[in-house]
């Protein structure tokens, strides 16, 4: 074990040498094939010890009054280091010539398998770390950036309850984060995946559509004032309009497959299920962090041997009906003004999102039920939102004149 963790602290200064001779240009300059298979070699050192661990890191990690227990879980390792050292690289990233597709390859398996071992300051700043590598890495890895986002980063994050109640710093983050991938991605695909991951984790995220409409650059607030319009109940009466939109929004998603490497499908079995247990999933998946995300066959076959351990995946919106999607809903008025991304919710609907008129939507969702559902309804006139939401929106009608 010793021998392991010198080769770890070896690693880390081989990776801040990367740093200064590509920050001075100092000969020889590290190609970003040897930068990968050093950052590589950290993934799988973290997910060997994570394998050890017979808690749950994953469920611990969405509760600050955790933290303390959880690194108690690890061996003493400069985790920190390895963070501050991968955002060193980031930065002078620009400056790597050879093997770039490799090195950002590496760069975001590794900040996804960093994530249980962080701190509660380095956990709230790594969505937008994640984000940020959007403006330097090739569009090749955009996908890969925002799957990262949705699959590893953002659920374990943004939801993390901290001990005094309040919004934690990843979730006060997530404006910035939404302006940094609308910005610099410009397939609106992208921006409809990072938007429904954030729909169905935070109830208040049109306060932080509304930040990016305000201040955001032209492109970014172009972006989010569209989606506002095609997501949200009520903006657009006209079905002839959503149809426009959805065909320009929705054509172009790449569904996630299947993670296991053994898929008999792999490559082309979109993920219907996941696995929160990173044991599991290290066993079947033993390059990609957890969670492990599998195809219906997949999960099946490993079901029998691991009973209880998958939970449905929340599928994307497939359109977005201006009626109310619930199969029994015996309303006179139709109208959709609410959508629900609960999966008990979806799993009236196919695991995809559903829209509610208002008649299903108290049903669903009152105090007897439903109470821990996300779901988003139509903005509130602007004399019942809170000052900041009102500052936003002023500044966003503004920013669209």
């Amino acid at each position: 074990m010793g021998t392991r963790f010198a080769a770890f602290a070896l690693k880390l200064t081989s990776l801040h040498d990367y740093y200064l001779r590509l920050l001075h240009g100092n000969q020889p300059i590290p190609s970003g094939l040897d930068m990968a298979n050093t950052v590589k070699f950290c993934s799988q050192m973290l997910l060997s010890l994570l394998k050890e661990v017979r808690e749950a890191p994953l469920e611990m990690v969405k509760s600050e009054k955790c933290d303390a227990e959880r690194m108690a879980l690890y061996p003493n390792l400069d985790y920190k280091q390895l963070y501050n050292a991968l955002t060193q690289l980031i930065d002078v990233i620009p400056a790597i010539h050879i093997g770039l597709q490799a090195f950002g390859q590496a760069l975001l398996q590794c900040l996804a398998c960093l994530l249980p071992f962080l701190d509660h300051d380095m956990i709230d700043n790594i969505p937008y770390l994640t984000a940020s590598t959007i403006s330097v890495l090739p569009v090749e890895h955009h996908q890969d950036i925002v799957n990262n986002l949705c699959f590893y980063i953002l659920p374990f994050t943004i939801t993390r309850k901290t001990e005094d109640g309040s919004e934690n710093a990843a979730s006060q983050s997530i404006a910035a984060v939404i302006m940094m991938i609308f910005q610099y991605s410009s397939n609106p695909a992208h921006h409809c995946q990072l938007l429904e991951c954030l729909m169905a984790l935070k109830p208040g995220v049109v306060k932080d559509l509304l930040c990016v409409i305000a201040y955001g650059t032209a492109p970014a607030r172009a972006s989010a004032a569209k989606l506002l319009f095609y997501y949200w109940p009520s903006f657009n009466p006209n079905l002839f309009d959503r149809r426009a939109v959805l065909m320009k929004f929705a054509n172009d998603l790449t569904p996630f497959v299947c993670q296991r490497d053994s898929c008999p499908n792999a490559g082309n079995a979109e993920a219907g299920k996941v696995c929160y247990d990173h044991r599991i999933s290290i066993t079947f998946a033993n390059e990609t962090p957890p969670p492990l995300y599998l195809c219906i066959e997949c999960a099946n076959e490993i079901h029998r041997t691991h009973p209880n351990m998958f939970y449905d995946i929340l599928h994307p919106m497939q359109q977005v009906s201006m009626v109310c999607e619930n199969k029994n809903c015996r309303a006179t008025d139709k109208s959709a003004i609410s959508v629900c991304f609960s999966t008990e919710c979806a799993s009236y609907n196919g695991n995809h999102p559903i829209r509610y008129c208002e008649q299903c939507h108290n049903i669903r969702h009152n105090k007897r039920r439903g109470g821990d559902h996300v779901y988003h309804t139509a903005l509130p006139h602007i004399s019942k939102m809170d000052s900041q939401t009102q500052t936003y929106m002023i500044q966003a009608i503004v920013s669209l004149l």
